[in-house]
C-alpha cells in the first residue's frame, strides 16, 4: 500500500509537469510566430532593397545571453537559466564609477601655499583669474573620466532608428529566450527524472509483492503439514 501511494504521488507530479510542458510549448509557438510575422512586416515596410536578416549581421557579433546550468548532486534535476551579459556589464560599470568617485585622489589634500610662505591655503577670492582657471583645470584632470562603452544591441546593426516591428520581434525573442525556453527544458528534465523514479518505485513494488507471495506460500505449506 505504501509503494502504491508513492507511485500515485509521482504520477500526479508527472501529469502536472506534462500540463505545464504543453502550455510552455504553446507559448513558445506563439512567440515564434509573432517574431516571424513582425520581421515580415519590417521587410515589407522597409526601404527598397533593405532586408532585415543575416545579410546585415555584424561581423563582430557576440552572444549577449549565456546559458547557465545549476545541478547540485548526482541525482539532482538540472535547472537551466539565462544570464544577460549586457545587464551584468552595465552593473559592473556603475560599480566601478561609484568606486572611482568615492576614492580620494592620493589620500592628501592639495594645499596651495601663499607667497609669504604661510601654511594656510590662499582663499579663492584672493587669487587672480589666471590662477583660478589653472586650479579648475587641475581639478578637472584629477576627476576620473567615464569611458563610453560601445552598445552591443543587435538592433544597431540596422541603424539607430530601427522600425517598430523589428523592435517588437526583438522583444518577443528575448521573452522566449529568457523566460519560456529555460523553463521548458527544466520541466522536460524534471519529467525525465520523475519517469525514472516511477520505474524504480514500480520495481520495488513488484519485489515487495513477490516476497509477500513467497511468504504466503510458505505459510500455506506449513498449515498443510
Amino acid at each position: 500500500m505504501e509503494h502504491q501511494e508513492h507511485i500515485d504521488s509521482l504520477l500526479e507530479r508527472y501529469l502536472s509537469l506534462l500540463d505545464e510542458y504543453m502550455r510552455l510549448r504553446e507559448d513558445l509557438s506563439k512567440l515564434q510566430s509573432g517574431v516571424y510575422q513582425n520581421i515580415a512586416r519590417a521587410n515589407f515596410t522597409g526601404e527598397r532593397g533593405m532586408r532585415y536578416g543575416q545579410d546585415h549581421y555584424d561581423e563582430r557579433m557576440r552572444a549577449i545571453r549565456v546559458l547557465g546550468i545549476d545541478e547540485a548532486g548526482e541525482e539532482a534535476v538540472p535547472r537551466f537559466t539565462i544570464r544577460n551579459l549586457m545587464a551584468d556589464a552595465a552593473g559592473e560599470g556603475e560599480k566601478d564609477d561609484e568606486k572611482a568617485e568615492s576614492k580620494p585622489e592620493g589620500g592628501k589634500a592639495d594645499v596651495t601655499l601663499s607667497a609669504q610662505g604661510d601654511s594656510e591655503a590662499t582663499p579663492e577670492a584672493d587669487k587672480t583669474p589666471e590662477e583660478q582657471d589653472e586650479n579648475k583645470a587641475k581639478e578637472a584632470e584629477k576627476k576620473p573620466k567615464k569611458t563610453k562603452k560601445a552598445s552591443r544591441n543587435p538592433l544597431h546593426w540596422y541603424g539607430l532608428l530601427a522600425p517598430l516591428p523589428l523592435r517588437t520581434a526583438q522583444t518577443l525573442s528575448i521573452q522566449a529566450v529568457e523566460q519560456v525556453i529555460p523553463r521548458l527544458v527544466s520541466v522536460n528534465a524534471e519529467m525525465e527524472h520523475v519517469e525514472i523514479e516511477i520505474r524504480r518505485a514500480r520495481k520495488k513494488r513488484a519485489k515487495a509483492a513477490a516476497v509477500a507471495d513467497k511468504e504466503a506460500l510458505g505459510m500455506e505449506a506449513v498449515e498443510a503439514r
